[in-house]
């Protein structure tokens, strides 16, 4: 069947289930769900490796910091672009499909990049990767949703929402490692050699497309649908709130440490651990607590007054190490229940995926303008700059999750 406009709108304001109160075992596939999960850990990596070489590359082109940076920044400007348009196009090309082309795409990619390109094509590869990438965050998660009961549909969105945490993590401990052993060019191939396992496992364990897929869209109804996803709340929330997040996420990373002293050596490595311990913790208050609708916003509330702390130790002198980690948690719950809304408020396939496309355009859009803005609250006002945009941030987040309140009680009184 196809998605004519009449089908579209039914399915975006279909009402959802309510997450279940026992778990139910038989019709969640954890295996599958797992390898789901390590899908998007390789398609995050796509990030770190650049992130985490970024010095022994810079010193291999013999180029500056700057145009380094935007070798970094291609592929998330990839999905900025067009992170809603791979969302619409999904159904028609199949989510089994999308994720097994795009896992191949980046291995092929990985392997070239091997090979230490000249730096024009070494670029080139990173446009390219962002497709693979943006393929990856779209398909990945919306064949979790469809693996799973709804008795642990919010776990696993809280599992998936820790990818690109775990991710770095695991890249920070063993990146040091294979680069002073082997080099830049192992970590290239192990990357390959990841992504193509990922595939493999894909074609074993996923169920092939249900057939007839739905037609792809031409160019005037791609533009109309990305007008209707940001004017339907259903697929518009959970990318704004993911928004909020995004846009502070990184650059809490980048530059709490800074202010924590002698703390900034290990805190360099527990707080994004700490960040996904939060992330996941979301999903099981999702299933188990509360409702995601009303976790992200006690979770946006929570996190103003994790700010406040924050501020309140810099104006003190107190020691930092402890309120930055209880912030970085908070932000962690802020990304997962952000996550989790998107099964939450859409019941199918179809309209999971276009939100999944708007996560990641709203993400990247975060992550783009989140750092340059902190830096610079930073310079001018010092930490109570930083604690200022995360009080913006939490504000935002909070009015967006009770907008979305309303908007859900207004759906449960016209069902």
């Amino acid at each position: 069947m196809g998605w004519g406009p009449g089908l579209y709108t039914a399915a975006l304001i279909m009402p959802s289930s309510s997450p279940a109160t026992s778990p139910d075992l038989s019709t969640t596939h954890w295996p599958r769900v797992l390898l789901l999960w390590f899908c998007g850990l390789v398609a995050a990596m796509q990030f770190a490796k650049i992130s985490l070489a970024f010095v022994p590359l810079q010193l291999h082109y013999a180029v500056s910091a700057a145009s380094m940076g935007w070798v970094l920044s291609t592929a998330g400007v990839v999905g900025l672009l067009f992170g809603v348009t791979m969302g619409l196009l999904a159904p028609g090309i199949g989510y089994r499909r999308l994720l097994l082309g795009g896992l191949w795409l980046g291995a092929a990619l990985a392997l070239a990049q091997a090979a230490l390109l000249p730096l024009p094509l070494f670029w080139a590869s990173r446009v390219l990767e962002g497709a693979s990438h943006l393929a990856l965050v779209v398909a990945a998660p919306t064949l979790m949703a469809a693996s799973t009961g709804p008795g642990h549909r919010s776990v696993a969105m809280g599992l998936w929402s820790t990818f690109v945490g775990a991710a770095f993590a695991i890249s920070g401990l063993l990146l040091p490692w294979v680069l002073a052993g082997a080099g830049l060019v192992a970590v290239f191939y192990g990357h390959a050699a990841l992504l193509a396992l990922a595939a493999l496992a894909v074609h074993r364990m996923v169920p092939t497309d249900a057939l007839p897929l739905a037609p792809l869209p031409g160019v005037s109804t791609l533009l109309a649908r990305h007008v209707a996803i940001y004017t339907h709340w259903e697929t518009a929330l959970p990318g704004l709130c993911f928004f909020c997040y995004t846009f502070l996420g990184l650059a809490l990373l980048t530059f709490v440490p800074s202010l924590t002293g002698t703390d900034r050596y290990w805190m360099v490595a527990v707080l994004p651990l700490t960040g996904v311990a939060g992330t996941f913790c979301a999903g099981w208050m999702a299933q188990y607590w509360m409702p995601p609708l009303r976790l992200v916003r006690w979770a946006y509330s929570a996190l103003a007054v994790m700010a406040l702390g924050l501020g309140g130790c810099l104006l003190a002198g107190w020691a930092l190490a402890i309120p930055a980690l209880m912030l970085m948690f908070t932000a962690g719950v802020c990304c997962g229940s952000s996550y989790a809304l998107i099964p939450y408020l859409n019941a199918t396939s179809a309209p999971q995926a276009l939100a999944n496309g708007a996560v990641a355009q709203m993400g990247n859009l975060g992550s783009t303008l989140g750092p340059p803005a902190f830096a610079l609250a930073l310079s001018l006002w010092g930490g109570a700059g930083l604690v200022a945009l995360v009080l913006c941030s939490a504000g935002l987040g909070l009015c967006l999750a009770l907008w979305g309140k309303r908007q859900h009680t207004r759906r449960s009184q016209g069902a």
